[in-house]
C-alpha cells in the first residue's frame, strides 16, 4: 500500500451537508494526498453492509459517518459502521446533527468523536486522517518494528523519539483487550491458520496506536500535557495560556494529532522549570504546583491568574480533572488518585472529589 493514495468515506444521509463537508476537505486536503469518496446510502443499495463493503478496500485509512441514517435507510445507524469499520480495524468517526443528545460525548477508545459544524469538523477529519498516516509511514520507513518482538508501547515511544518514555505509554495500554472485542478476534484470527502478513500487522499497529495516542494519551494528561493541564500543571486558569505558552515553546509535541492544537512533553516542561529557579522562595511551599505557580510567576514578573476553586482560592492545581474540566490539587478535601475511570498512565489526573463523593457510589466504583 506504500506510495498508493489512500481513501477516506464519509457517509450520510443528508446529501447537502455531505457536499458542504466533502468540499471543505477537498479546500484541506489536496487530491494527490487522499482520495475523498462520498455515501449517501439508500434503500436501492441492497444490503446496507453489502454496500458497504463495496466503498472500502486496503487504502480505505479513515470513516466519517452520521449517527443516524434512517431517513435513507430503514434501521441503519452509525454504529453498525462503527462496528464494520472495527472488523476491519479501520478508524471511525462518528457525529449526530439531528439529534445530538443522542450519541454520547466520549467516544470509546477505539471510536472518533466528530465536531459536528463543518468548519471544525473538516479541520477534525483532516488531523485525524494524518495522524493515522503519519504514524503508518513511521511503521512502513522502520521494518524492524514488524519483525522484533516489541510490546506496543516501545513501538510507539519509538515513533515519537521518546524511547524513554516506554513504560508511562504501556499503563495507558493496560487494559486494551476490554476496549474492543474486534480487536481480540482479529488477533485470534492472527493466532490460528490465519498468519498475518507485513500489511495487516501494519494496519493492526496503526489502528491500535493511533486510538491510543488520540483518545488516551493526549487526552488524559501524563506524559504529554494539553494547553488545558498545562494551566494545570502551573495551578492557574486557561486563561493565563497565551502568556505561558511561549515560555514553554521549547517543550511542544508535534507528533501525529496535534495539528490545530496545543500540546507539550512534561518531561521538557519541568526541564524548562527547574531552569526558572533563580533567587524564588521555596520555603513555604507545600507542592510542586505551588513552585510552579511561583518559578512562572518570577518569570512574568507578575501574579498569574487564579482559577475557579472555593477550597484553595484558585492557587493550588497540579493536576486535571477531566469530568469537571478544572485544575486540581492532591489536597484530599480537593480530589481523589486515579480511579477506574481514568486510565492509569494519566499521572496528572485526578477526579474531584465533590464530583467522585457522587456518583462513585451509584456506579459501585
Amino acid at each position: 500500500m506504500a506510495g498508493e493514495t489512500p481513501n477516506l468515506l464519509l457517509i450520510d444521509d443528508n446529501a447537502e451537508n455531505l457536499e458542504s463537508l466533502r468540499q471543505r476537505l477537498a479546500v484541506l486536503m489536496p487530491a494527490e494526498e487522499v482520495e475523498i469518496r462520498t455515501w449517501v446510502p439508500t434503500e436501492d443499495d441492497g444490503p446496507p453492509a453489502e454496500a458497504f463493503e463495496a466503498r472500502v478496500d486496503d487504502r480505505t485509512a479513515l470513516v466519517i459517518t452520521d449517527y443516524d441514517l434512517t431517513t435513507s435507510v430503514k434501521g441503519l445507524f452509525g454504529l453498525s459502521i462503527v462496528g464494520w469499520c472495527q472488523k476491519k480495524s479501520i478508524p471511525v468517526g462518528d457525529f449526530s446533527r439531528g439529534n445530538v443528545a443522542n450519541l454520547p460525548k466520549e467516544p470509546n477508545l477505539f471510536e472518533l468523536r466528530v465536531p459536528t459544524d463543518d468548519e471544525h469538523g473538516a479541520a477534525f477529519v483532516a488531523t485525524t486522517f494524518r495522524g493515522f498516516r503519519s504514524l503508518r509511514s513511521g511503521i512502513e520507513a522502520a521494518p524492524a518494528l514488524l519483525t522484533e518482538r516489541r510490546s506496543l508501547a516501545a513501538v510507539l515511544s519509538s515513533l515519537l523519539g521518546r524511547s524513554r518514555l516506554e513504560s508511562q505509554f504501556a499503563a495507558y495500554m493496560s487494559r486494551l483487550g476490554a476496549s474492543n472485542s474486534a480487536l481480540l478476534q482479529q488477533l485470534r484470527s492472527f493466532a490460528g491458520e490465519e498468519q498475518p502478513d507485513d500489511e495487516d500487522k501494519i494496519r493492526l499497529l496503526t489502528y491500535v496506536l493511533g486510538h491510543v495516542l488520540c483518545n488516551a494519551i493526549l487526552k488524559y494528561p501524563g506524559p504529554i500535557l494539553s494547553r488545558h493541564s498545562l494551566c494545570a500543571y502551573i495551578a492557574t486558569t486557561l486563561e493565563e495560556s497565551e502568556a505561558i505558552e511561549p515560555l514553554f515553546a521549547d517543550a511542544c509535541y508535534t507528533g501525529p494529532f496535534s495539528a490545530g492544537h496545543s500540546y507539550f512533553w512534561r518531561g521538557d516542561v519541568d526541564r524548562i522549570l527547574d531552569g526558572l529557579g533563580g533567587d524564588v522562595d521555596q520555603a513555604d511551599l507545600e507542592s510542586f504546583a505551588d513552585l510552579n505557580r511561583r518559578l512562572v510567576e518570577a518569570a512574568l514578573g507578575r501574579p498569574l491568574a487564579t482559577h475557579n476553586c472555593d477550597r484553595c482560592g484558585g492557587m493550588k492545581g497540579g493536576f486535571w480533572c477531566p469530568f469537571t474540566v478544572r485544575p486540581v490539587c492532591e489536597r484530599a478535601d480537593c480530589s481523589v488518585p486515579s480511579s477506574s475511570w481514568i486510565p492509569a498512565g494519566a499521572q496528572l489526573c485526578r477526579v474531584e472529589r465533590d464530583f467522585y463523593d457522587e456518583w462513585a457510589p451509584l456506579l459501585g466504583l
